[in-house]
């Protein structure tokens, strides 16, 4: 059955059609390689570079901050394996939490391989990584606070602002002022953020940032890499310089301009889609811990619920939903197919039973609260009945 009820918007989001319009121009007519010194490439260049204003009004930083990627994995990549080296001689720890997305954790594992000092910060029993852990970490091992030369950069701390499995969000601005007050520079993935929450990078603190198109009603394969004026950082993808040479290649014009317009519906449209799905997940949230479901929620997300529904196989769940045409998650769309318990839940301190009889529910502006009821009537019942089967 084809899914007409969509709650799995952490995943991804449904393309908004004024992007798909902004964007149609450039797949038909200006069809030029912004690099050409004729008219379709002048165009071409136009409209990146206004992709490139629309997108730092969204993250409220200035225009030659901002690089465009091919999504989050790529940004967080290009920070974590972009710090090391020449650029940042004097560096010798990247600090980072036990619940970051993959594109994190995996780049941290080669860095660790390779000699270069690496520590993981677990989050508390809400998924919540607390300021004092990382001051406790970085005072244990002989940092000083402001005890460091003016420009001296130590490491990079690295800390999420949204969880992409629990929606929780992280105390990200006391954490960057920590780390920036022992001498790290700070980095944060903001993908599961982005279109959810206001993002001010100044307010926040941060050096860089990442999002990533598809889960802001955009499309996939492009994102955005806020890196502060004045912080050097090297390219591991070479060529022709593009991007002012951070990131090589020829750019993805049409997936740049649909972008752009994604983050200009955002910023005007962000306070309204706000309001409606902290009132659907509240009211899911109300309707699925109580009566007969007596579900209880894993994290403190408010538009990402991680929910744990004892006796109840979570996957058996999904796949049932599914065949009544609606879709949530399991878990992480990146770890589908991968035999593994949620690393997130885990460091939470759940049990792998716990962890597999736990679903994912996101909730994006184009979910209503007709849908919620129909969603909640149809887990009420299946759960029951699931459990009935249940080992």
């Amino acid at each position: 059955m084809d899914t007409k009820i969509y709650f799995d918007n952490a995943a991804s989001t449904k393309p908004d059609e004024r992007v798909f319009e902004a964007m149609l121009p450039y797949l038909k007519e200006s069809y030029g390689n912004p690099s050409g010194k004729y008219s379709l490439g002048f165009e071409a260049r136009k409209a990146v570079n206004a992709a490139r204003n629309s997108a730092a009004s969204f993250l409220s930083s200035e225009a030659d901050e901002i690089y465009f990627t091919s999504g989050g994995t790529e940004g967080n990549n290009t920070v974590i394996l972009g710090f090391t080296g020449p650029s940042h001689p004097g560096m010798n720890m990247i600090i980072s939490s036990s619940i970051e997305h993959d594109s994190v954790l995996r780049p941290l594992e080669e860095l660790s391989r390779n000699g270069i000092g690496v520590k993981l910060i677990d989050p508390d029993e809400n998924g919540i990584i607390k300021p004092k852990a990382l001051e406790d970490f970085l005072e244990k091992n002989s940092y000083r606070r402001n005890g460091h030369e003016e420009g001296t950069i130590r490491g990079l701390v690295s800390v999420m602002l949204v969880n992409n499995e629990t929606g929780t969000i992280q105390p990200v601005k006391e954490l960057a002022d920590i780390a920036h007050s022992y001498g790290f520079l700070f980095h944060t993935d903001a993908v599961q953020a982005a279109g959810h929450m206001k993002i001010n990078v100044k307010e926040l603190n941060a050096d860089f940032l990442s999002v990533s198109g598809h889960k802001l009603y955009g499309p996939k394969g492009v994102g955005i890499l806020y890196v502060k004026r004045g912080i050097p950082i090297k390219p591991y993808i070479f060529g022709g310089g593009q991007e002012r040479g951070l990131r090589s290649g020829t750019e993805n014009v049409f997936g740049i301009v649909g972008l752009g317009k994604a983050c200009e519906i955002a910023t005007d449209e962000l306070e309204s889609s706000v309001r409606t799905e902290k009132e659907i997940g509240r009211y899911l949230k109300e309707r699925l811990t109580g009566g007969i479901c007596r579900a209880s929620q894993n994290g403190t997300g408010e538009w990402i619920l991680n929910l744990f529904f004892d006796r109840v196989n979570a996957t058996s769940l999904a796949l049932r939903l599914d065949m009544e045409g609606i879709g949530i998650s399991t878990g992480s769309a990146c770890s589908v197919g991968l035999d593994k318990s949620s690393h997130v839940l885990a460091a939470m301190g759940l049990s792998k039973r716990k962890a597999e009889s736990s679903v994912r529910i996101s909730i994006g502006k184009y979910n209503t609260m007709k849908e919620a009821e129909c969603l909640a009537d149809s887990i009420e019942r299946l759960t029951e009945e699931l459990r009935s089967f249940y080992i």
